[in-house]
C-alpha cells in the first residue's frame, strides 16, 4: 500500500524512506525524496495535469459526453421493485476517476445526487472555479480520518519529535498541535448543484472524494457523503477501465460492485483498436469479450447499445492510422 507525504510540489510518493533522501523546508513539511514505487497508480495522472494553468490534458471533454446524453434513459430506466424505490428517494450515481469532467453538473441536473472519485487535487481545485457559473455551490474540501472503525471529518494527530518513515494518508509537519503526523488524506469535497426548476430552485448534493478509487469502500461512502446506504443506484464509467492497466481490471470491477446496489445499472464507455500498434496507453483497449468476462453471466448481464468509429484517430497523435472502435454498454447487477 502506497502513501503520500506532502511536499512543496505537491503530492509525492513516499517509498521506503530509509533509502531516500529525507529534507526539511519552510512549512515544516517533510518530504521524502526517492524513486517511486512500480504500483504508484497515480504518477501518470499526476504527470497529465501537469500542464500550464487553463490547459486541459487531452482525456478531458470540454462538453457532456454525447454518449451519456444519448442513452442517459436506459441508465435511468430502472424495471421492477428498484424504479419505485428510486422514485421513493434521491437517485445516486457514481463517476469513478472523474476528473473535473462536465458529466458531474449534467448528471446532478437530471436530478440524480452525483458521487465521484478522483485521485488528483488539481482538477477539484479548477471543477469549483470553471461550475460556478454552472450552478454549483458551497464545493470545499474536508479531511476524513477513521476513528474506531468509523469515518470522520477532521484530522487525526500523532505527535513525533522525528521522522518515522511513511504513514498512510498522513503528512509530517509542525501543525496546531506540534509536530507528528496529520491525516491529510482523503479528502471530501462537498457541494451543492442549484438548477431552477420553475417555479422554485432546487439543489442536489454533489460530493467527489478525493482518493484511490481502490481504497473506496461502502462505509467510506456512508459515512462521508450523502449516500448513507453506501451503496450506488447507478454508475457512469467513461474514462475509468479504459484508464487502467489489463492486471488491474478484476480488482477495480470487485471495488466497483461492492459499491452499487442489486438492480443497479452502469453506462460504461470503451475503446477497442489493435493494442500492439499504440505506444504508451492509456487508453487501453477493451474488446467486448474482455467485457464479458469482466461482468460474468452469473451476476450481471450485458447489452451492447452503440458502436461507432472513434474520434480518437483525429484527436490524439498516438492513435494516428489505427483503426479504433468506441462502444456504449449497459451492464445491470443482478439481484
Amino acid at each position: 500500500r502506497t502513501s503520500w507525504i506532502r511536499g512543496r510540489r505537491g503530492w509525492s510518493l513516499a517509498a521506503a524512506a530509509a533509502a531516500g533522501t529525507v529534507t526539511a523546508f519552510a512549512g515544516s513539511v517533510i518530504s521524502c525524496q526517492s524513486e517511486l514505487e512500480p504500483e504508484d497508480r497515480l504518477q501518470r495522472w499526476r504527470t497529465s495535469w501537469s500542464i500550464p494553468a487553463g490547459a486541459n490534458p487531452g482525456f478531458h471533454l470540454p462538453a457532456v459526453n454525447p454518449l451519456l446524453s444519448k442513452h442517459l434513459h436506459r441508465l435511468l430506466a430502472a424495471p421492477g421493485k428498484n424504479a419505485k424505490e428510486l422514485e421513493a428517494g434521491l437517485p445516486s450515481v457514481l463517476l469513478p476517476l472523474c476528473g473535473k469532467t462536465n458529466d458531474l453538473i449534467y448528471l446532478s441536473k437530471q436530478g440524480l445526487g452525483v458521487v465521484g472519485v478522483e485521485g488528483i487535487a488539481r482538477p477539484m481545485f479548477e471543477f469549483r472555479l470553471e461550475q460556478r457559473a454552472h450552478g454549483l455551490r458551497d464545493f470545499a474540501p474536508s479531511v476524513v480520518s477513521l476513528v474506531d472503525g468509523t469515518w470522520q471529518d477532521g484530522s487525526n494527530f500523532t505527535p513525533s519529535p522525528h521522522f518515522e518513515g511513511e504513514r498512510a494518508g498522513s503528512v509530517y509537519k509542525t501543525g496546531a498541535n506540534g509536530l507528528g503526523y496529520y491525516t491529510d488524506s482523503p479528502r471530501v469535497w462537498r457541494g451543492e448543484v442549484f438548477t431552477l426548476e420553475s417555479p422554485v430552485v432546487s439543489a442536489r448534493p454533489l460530493h467527489i472524494i478525493e482518493g484511490d478509487m481502490f481504497d473506496v469502500t461502502p462505509s467510506l461512502i456512508a459515512q462521508t457523503t450523502f449516500v448513507k446506504s453506501g451503496k450506488f443506484d447507478m454508475a457512469f464509467d467513461r474514462g475509468s477501465l479504459v484508464a487502467l492497466k489489463p492486471s488491474l481490471r478484476d480488482r477495480y470491477v470487485s471495488v466497483l460492485s461492492e459499491l452499487l446496489k442489486p438492480g443497479a445499472r452502469i453506462l460504461l464507455v470503451t475503446v477497442e483498436y489493435e493494442q500492439a500498434l499504440v505506444q504508451n496507453p492509456p487508453p487501453w483497449s477493451v474488446p467486448m469479450d474482455e467485457v464479458r468476462r469482466l461482468y460474468p453471466k452469473k451476476g450481471w448481464t450485458v447489452e451492447l447499445l452503440e458502436e461507432l468509429p472513434s474520434d480518437l484517430t483525429q484527436k490524439n497523435p498516438k492513435f494516428r492510422g489505427v483503426p479504433a472502435t468506441e462502444r456504449a454498454i449497459l451492464i445491470t447487477k443482478k439481484g
